[in-house]
């Protein structure tokens, strides 16, 4: 009920798809402003060392309609160029090194995750009492509180992303294997929807715990993973059946329209995955909730913990 009360709410609250449109384009903007003294000697390094005519030859590759196995060799070979490439190169490296810790690591994530408490202040309105709340209030009004979340949940993504780049890193060797060359691209994408459904299953009911129930950052965080423990078979395969979904939606649109539709695609993904970690916080919490102006109420509800672990 959670995965078709989060589509219902997703159309019904599809406006929020054209602001969260335009926060992604002003981010893109930002960081492509900053990483530029870093992106600029970067590209004229891989450019010298014909690794962008890897990334072209990819290009083509997937806009050809070539096979799964093809693309992850092209991939696998893009990454042992920008290897060796680094390995050879001290300043290119310190430079990449840079980007990567300075724009990627900590612009881009914190700078994405201040969205994320404003949005479910606005479903979380919307749900408990069908009320209309503009999302560029709440991100004004909650932007000290998004701070703080955004800088701690830093600590969880950027361990588990590490774990599961090491863990691809691994896999990406099966091609390598003869025995099992043929299969690896299906086991690299299986792992990293597993593992991908994992880490959003654990923080499911983090940001629903402190806008609904104005729970404290850390509390939240041990009360979202306590809940994922007691909900597990349901929560994790909600979010297995949706990165599946997301990831087939955002590669079917990318190709058929040459990345314009990747515009809507990904802007929407966030949303649904934002509505989703709310009706199941509703739902597995016994909370009743609006949905198409119909009071929704939970079959079932979990034990919630007591005010002061909040």
């Amino acid at each position: 009920m959670a995965f078709k009360n989060a589509f219902k709410i997703l159309i019904e609250k599809f406006g929020l798809v054209w602001m969260l449109l335009l926060y992604v384009f002003v981010l893109a903007v930002i960081l492509v402003s900053v990483s530029m003294a870093f992106m600029i000697p970067i590209y004229r390094a891989f450019l010298n060392a014909g690794i962008m005519e890897q990334f072209t030859i990819l290009f083509e590759s997937v806009t050809n309609g070539e096979s799964l196995n093809r693309w992850f060799e092209i991939i696998r070979g893009i990454g042992d160029s920008v290897s060796q490439l680094l390995k050879e190169n001290f300043s290119l490296r310190l430079n990449s090194t840079l980007w990567l810790t300075l724009v990627v690591v900590v612009a881009y994530r914190f700078l994405l995750g201040l969205y994320e408490l404003p949005l479910i202040s606005v479903l979380d309105g919307a749900m408990s009492s069908n009320a209309r709340i503009g999302f560029g209030g709440q991100f004004i009004a909650k932007l000290g509180k998004s701070s703080c979340f955004t800088l701690v949940k830093m600590m969880y993504t950027v361990l588990f992303d590490a774990a599961t780049m090491g863990i691809m890193y691994g896999l990406f060797k099966l091609l390598d294997v003869a025995a099992v060359s043929m299969f690896a691209p299906f086991i690299i994408m299986l792992a990293f929807i597993l593992l991908t459904a994992l880490r959003y299953t654990l923080i499911a009911m983090w940001s629903p715990r402190i806008v609904t129930d104005n729970g404290k950052i850390f509390a939240s965080f041990g009360f979202s993973v306590k809940q994922a423990g007691k909900n597990f078979g349901s929560m994790y395969a909600y979010f297995l059946v949706a990165w599946v979904l997301i990831i087939a939606f955002n590669i079917f649109v990318g190709l058929f329209t040459i990345g314009v539709g990747l515009l809507i695609s990904i802007p929407m993904s966030m949303l649904l995955i934002s509505v989703l970690n709310m009706t199941l916080y509703y739902g597995k919490n016994g909370k009743r909730y609006y949905v198409d102006g119909a009071v929704v109420t939970p079959p079932t509800s979990c034990d919630v913990e007591s005010e002061e672990n909040k």
